[in-house]
């Protein structure tokens, strides 16, 4: 699989899980990539980490919960 499809999937399972805990840990395990090369894979084509895009996310995503 490539790494542009890998971040993808990171992408989509961030988006379902985004209101449950989520580690680098638990996204790195789902893509069946080890975290650290998840991490570094990640931050290199997004331009930012996991947690930074996580905590960009969940401000955006918070007045559509209040909908559910």
């Amino acid at each position: 699989m490539e790494w542009a499809e890998l971040v993808r999937d990171a992408v989509q399972y961030v988006e379902n899980h985004i209101t449950e805990d989520i580690t680098m840990y638990d996204v790195a395990e789902y893509v069946n990539v080890s975290p650290f090369y998840f991490h570094k894979g990640f931050s290199i084509l997004c331009g930012y980490t996991l947690s930074e895009y996580i905590r960009n996310r969940r401000p955006v995503m918070s007045p559509l919960w209040s909908l559910r």
